[in-house]
């Protein structure tokens, strides 16, 4: 008798580890590459949550002298746990980091899921990357159980706008202009 308890007990470990390595806080839709000036909203999901998610929280991480944070927004109709349980973060664009980002819920969300909603511009050219850690604090869980996803990092492109064809003539034949009259004189 004790050795079947042991054994299932050896079954649902090994069940409930192998669900939480499916579990992953991802990026949806990335724009890999973008253009100095372009303002972009990159969406945080939640993807591979086989049980009900109490929430949790995340800290992102990036290049601030290639991206600047504008906003963190969190859909209100899911992570409905109310002001004590949701918050956006703490935006540091100098030192490139958004603490804090935290969601809770009363309802049974499962499966795929937006955690947040992040508002970037670019203001640098070159390769950020886009880091995503657990918020210690606010751990991921389901039922009151950690879940442990996995993070994934990405990154994100940003070169500088061209000039297009009819400004450099434009510029151009500017230049002659002022040239031709300087020479009159």
């Amino acid at each position: 008798m004790m050795k079947n308890l042991k054994k299932l007990i050896l079954v649902l470990s090994m069940l409930v580890s192998s669900h939480v390595s499916a579990s992953t806080i991802t990026w949806d839709a990335l724009s890999t590459d973008v253009n100095v000036s372009d303002i972009f909203t990159i969406d945080v999901i939640g993807t591979g949550f086989t049980s009900n998610v109490d929430g949790g929280g995340i800290n992102f991480s990036f290049d601030q002298s290639i991206l600047n944070v504008l906003s963190v927004s969190i859909d209100e109709s899911v992570w409905d746990f109310g002001s004590t349980g949701i918050n956006t973060g703490t935006i540091d664009n100098l030192n490139g980091t958004v603490d804090e980002i935290m969601v809770n819920t009363f309802s049974n969300v499962t499966g795929d899921f937006i955690v947040a909603s992040i508002e970037v511009m670019a203001v640098g050219t070159g390769s950020s990357l886009l880091s995503l850690t657990e918020y210690n604090l606010n751990p991921w869980a389901s039922g009151g159980s950690l879940i442990n996803p996995d993070f994934v990092t990405a990154s994100v492109n940003v070169t500088a706008v061209p000039l297009p064809a009819a400004a450099w003539l434009m510029i151009c034949g500017l230049g002659l202009l002022g040239f031709t009259a300087r020479k009159k004189d």
